[in-house]
């Protein structure tokens, strides 16, 4: 596999004060597969085209400048240059639209898109003498968990991660790799939150060190929990009173709120009445916790009979119920006493 390189010619540093003249420069091209070696003449500055192409196992080029009077020789630069480019790209989809991190939640689907291009595939006549590096890419696929307090890896200065999966992509290829929930480990993966982070990396090849092509990371973010107290289930209620709200780790983006229809719990109730002071809104990039008091609870029972308090978070994966509590409402008066007949 032949490919044709523009080469840039410009002095080093310690020539810059000597006349350009008295300098013979030219590009050293070594094959690395054969050992052939072509030389060109160059001028001390501008671009040239490499006469021949570059093997399938690349080439070295070398600046060199000889002195014509003291025949002096100058190893100016020189550099490794590949027949193929291999380059991977790594895109990361979510059902949340979040921009400027891919996120999730621990107990929802995400897809790793990896595209592989610059290979060379089994089809070349190259493919069995050419380099590793030429043939395929690494692929490692780690978990980080965060700290329990806090929500990055701000204060960490190594964070130490676990390796889920890891292998080579080889050729040229494009590839969806779906997850049906987080890949962190730990006793309670509902509260889980860390990092799993994805990397495509080029493999070392003739002294040249390995590459990372691409890596791209999704934030994953734990279940909300949240309690509704203040009431009795047990209790007859003639006025129902304030409820205390709990609600911990709220989505980054999501809008918790109460909601009240008359009867038992019901998957799909009717007459159902949204409490207005209950919302809590959550426009941020990590989660939250909120406490808060709702009053004037009185005002939704219009009616007598058994009632139904919902909590509800709804963030992008949809609606979640977060607790319910239910009420009785019992407005009747009883008047106990006696009848006198008075004569």
């Amino acid at each position: 596999m032949k490919k044709h390189i523009l080469l840039l010619v410009a002095a080093m540093p310690c020539m810059v004060s000597a006349d350009p003249a008295d300098y013979v420069n030219f590009v050293r091209q070594i094959q690395q597969d054969s050992g052939v070696e072509w030389d060109m003449g160059v001028g001390p500055n501008g671009t040239k085209i490499s006469p021949t192409g570059v093997s399938a196992q690349g080439s070295f080029f070398e600046l060199w400048a000889i002195h014509s009077l003291t025949v002096s020789e100058f190893l100016l630069d020189e550099q490794y240059v590949t027949a193929y480019t291999p380059n991977a790209t790594i895109s990361i989809i979510s059902q949340d639209p979040y921009e400027a991190i891919p996120r999730t939640r621990a107990d929802q689907p995400f897809q790793v898109q990896i595209a592989v291009r610059g290979l060379i595939d089994r089809s070349d006549p190259n493919y069995a003498t050419a380099p590793a590096a030429a043939k395929w890419v690494d692929y490692t696929h780690s978990t980080f968990e965060y700290p329990e307090s806090a929500f990055s890896f701000e204060d960490v200065e190594n964070p130490v991660g676990t390796v889920a999966t890891e292998g080579y992509m080889e050729e040229t290829a494009s590839t969806t790799i779906t997850f049906s929930t987080t890949n962190l480990i730990g006793a309670d993966l509902t509260q889980m939150k860390g990092e799993e982070i994805f990397t495509i990396t080029a493999q070392a090849d003739y002294g040249v060190s390995a590459t990372i092509l691409d890596s791209e990371k999704v934030q994953i973010w734990p279940i909300a929990t949240g309690t509704v107290s203040g009431v009795n289930p047990t209790r007859y209620y003639e006025q129902v009173p304030p409820v205390s709200v709990n609600l911990v780790n709220l989505y980054p983006d999501s809008t918790t709120y109460l909601r009240i229809y008359p009867g038992e719990p019901k998957a799909l109730p009717s007459r159902t009445k949204t409490v207005n002071s209950s919302f809590v809104i959550i426009e941020d990039s990590i989660p939250q916790d909120r406490d808060l008091t709702v009053h004037n609870m009185d005002d939704y029972f219009t009616e007598e009979g058994l009632h139904t308090i919902e909590l509800l978070h709804r963030t992008p994966f949809g609606t979640d119920l977060l607790d319910s509590v239910q009420v009785t409402v019992d407005r009747t008066i009883e008047v106990n006493g006696g009848v006198i007949d008075q004569e």
